[in-house]
């Protein structure tokens, strides 16, 4: 009765543990292996911990039919070191120098010996085994879902040989196929299907030629990059990181609202990943935009051709005519080409005509009309000074007829 007990308590498919590499030969199958990683000698808290999770039922069960091994990692390892090491790990590679990962952890390799998911990180900090257990089960899951595109892609030919490539290196919290880019190359040599350079995409479709074009053209390629279907969240989210910075650095504040536009994209697209809380932060900072009482600068002027809203308390109220007056303090010229006053988002008045405003003490005004009491009033200015030509400064004021 107590042996039949015990079965019960046994893990319907328990994995098998083994102490070395040349051992799970003998037992390894299509679920490849599971390693439980640890530092040796430079981290005593993560052998406690790793040893608890390597022997606790729930992740045992998790493991299904891989194999199981529980290996120590030293720092600095001498010849003896080194030699045991290597027993332990034989054709298993630990983690490429340049990923991202840290030790504890538990390292799953596909029954070839391929590095396919790694659990490290906040995750091993205070492992709990029935949540590890629980990533387990998932990742495995993940890796017959990426085995299940593989199998489709050797099926077929072409650009559609390339998408399920590309599919299958897509596939959530799992490293890329062996070889995909060859694989993708080979299916679409000239890569009509983009998925070559979807794959490879980081932030910036251009490379060094961004430097040399137009801030306008620039936006023009960037926004196809953040609209590409093929192009995943992390991706998209990365070129408009990309592109607030260069907003920044050729527009200074003066692209406040372009900056504005892309930041809120950058959070819409995932508000709980790094770079969709740090919209926050840049809509905070960089977003102060053309301010009443601070007047316009290099720093702040608005790109060419952009409608800017003139940020602060505006002295516009009752019905009647107001005059927006710009007096140049220095730098070049400034080109105005457009005023226009609104209620909230309903237009009023507009003056649109270019003016090249010098810092020849005369009185440039543009003249703004109010039918009725403004209970919302904005002002949008639009300024003509190309990129290479933002060496301005002055003021505004606001008067009434």
């Amino acid at each position: 009765m107590c042996l039949a007990a015990a079965a019960t308590l046994q893990p319907a498919q328990a994995a098998t543990q083994v102490a070395t590499y040349e051992q799970a030969q003998a037992k390894v199958n299509d679920e490849g292996y599971l390693l439980f990683i640890y530092g040796q000698g430079w981290d005593k808290r993560s052998k406690e911990l790793i040893t608890a999770l390597y022997n606790a039922p729930a992740v045992i069960k998790a493991a299904g039919k891989s194999v199981m091994m529980l290996v120590p990692l030293p720092d600095s390892m001498d010849d003896a070191e080194k030699e045991a090491f290597n027993k332990v790990m034989g054709k298993l590679q630990l983690p490429h120098v340049h990923s991202t990962h840290s030790f504890p952890a538990v390292v799953m390799y596909d029954k070839t010996g391929r590095q396919y998911s790694i659990i490290c990180g906040p995750a091993m900090v205070q492992p709990d085994p029935e949540r590890i257990a629980f990533t387990i089960t998932r990742r495995k899951a993940k890796l017959v879902e990426q085995l299940g595109i593989m199998a489709q892609a050797d099926k077929a030919q072409g650009e559609e040989r390339a998408r399920l490539l590309l599919q299958a290196c897509r596939v959530d919290n799992l490293e890329r196929p062996d070889r995909v880019q060859d694989l993708i190359r080979q299916a679409d040599p000239d890569d009509k299907a983009g998925c070559l350079a979807a794959l490879n995409f980081y932030n910036n479709p251009l490379g060094d030629k961004v430097n040399d074009m137009p801030l306008a053209d620039v936006l023009v390629e960037m926004d196809k990059a953040i609209a590409n279907p093929l192009h995943t969240v992390q991706q998209k989210q990365n070129a408009c990181a990309f592109t607030i910075g260069t907003i920044r650095r050729r527009a200074g504040a003066g692209g406040s609202d372009l900056i504005r536009k892309y930041a809120e994209l950058m959070k819409s697209l995932d508000p709980d990943s790094v770079l969709g809380r740090s919209a926050d932060v840049v809509l905070r900072d960089w977003t102060l935009g053309l301010q009443y009482v601070r007047g316009w600068s290099t720093e702040t002027l608005p790109i060419a051709n952009m409608p800017t809203e003139l940020q602060g308390r505006l002295p516009i109220a009752a019905a009647g005519t107001y005059k927006l007056h710009f007096k140049p303090t220095g730098g070049n010229k400034a080109i105005i080409t457009r005023v226009a006053l609104y209620d909230g988002d309903t237009l009023l008045s507009e003056d649109v005509r270019t003016t090249e405003i010098a810092d020849n003490g005369q009185d440039h005004f543009y003249t703004m009309t109010a039918p009725a009491e403004v209970k919302k009033p904005r002002v949008l200015i639009t300024f003509g000074n190309e990129e290479n030509n933002r060496n301005t400064h002055g003021q505004f004021s606001i008067t009434k007829d």
